[in-house]
């Protein structure tokens, strides 16, 4: 027999420390009677989850906080939780496997006797009754949600990977599908845009003739692909006679081409 258990054999003693909440697991854990006397609280905290021996799952609310202390040379201090548990039988709990749907009846109780956890044993969830409560079905149930505890992600699973291949990565990803149907946007009514509807006749299409001759040049120089305005000044423009030196050597009063 170890030594821890040999002294948890000899007792502890009858004076026992209690509190109100508890940090443990990476949850923050809270009594019903405190939760209560806060009624303007933005969290409840007082919900527990223990997976039991007998293939059982049991749900309940955290009642109690006792802080043991046993005799003997080493200081040995667990952190008891005493609860109250919903019956884990179908009168106090209903299963959806197929869709991981939990519901508890909440006036339901575990007729067995024992109601302590050691502290490191529970899990946080909370119950959120049903919206609805015209149908007999939902009335008095609520729906069981797991708490993610604090600083740390939920352990991925083998269903998560069985359609991509860890090797190559290959595989179907999920995607959620769209909503069915379509629509379209008139642009024109949203931007408030005014259109032009009028359809273009034969002589819309055809366009004015182009008689000008500096145009007729330009357009001429677009096809051969020498559209470089700067090497192929207009000869009819004064600004162009205006930047031609006069003193110089090549300058022919007659000839300005």
């Amino acid at each position: 027999m170890c030594a821890e258990l040999r002294q948890v054999a000899i007792g502890c003693e009858k004076r026992v420390r209690s509190f109100k909440g508890y940090d443990v697991n990476g949850y923050r854990f809270h009594t019903t009677s405190y939760e209560r006397s806060r009624p303007n609280r933005k969290t409840t905290n007082s919900g527990v989850f223990v997976p039991g021996n007998d293939a059982q799952d049991y749900y309940g609310r955290l009642e109690e906080i006792y802080e043991l202390s046993f005799y003997g040379p080493k200081e040995l201090k667990p952190v008891i939780f005493k609860c109250h548990w919903f019956d884990p039988g179908r009168e106090g709990v209903r299963r959806t496997p197929n869709i991981g749907l939990v519901e508890v009846r909440r006036d339901s109780v575990y007729s067995g006797t024992d109601v302590y956890i050691v502290a490191q044993q529970a899990v946080q969830v909370y119950y959120l009754p049903y919206a609805c409560q015209t149908k007999t079905c939902l009335q008095g149930w609520d729906i069981v949600h797991k708490v993610a505890p604090h600083g740390k992600l939920p352990v991925p699973i083998d269903e998560d990977y069985n359609l991509i291949d860890p090797n190559t990565y290959d595989g179907e990803f999920f995607q959620e599908e769209g909503l069915p149907g379509r629509f379209v946007i008139e642009l024109p009514d949203a931007l408030e845009m005014d259109v032009d509807n009028e359809i273009p006749t034969d002589e819309d299409e055809a366009g004015d003739e182009v008689t000008n001759e500096g145009d007729l040049q330009m357009l001429e120089r677009l096809l051969l692909g020498n559209d470089d305005e700067d090497n192929n000044p207009p000869t009819d423009s004064f600004d162009y006679l205006d930047n031609v030196d006069s003193d110089g050597e090549s300058y022919d009063p007659n000839n300005t081409m």
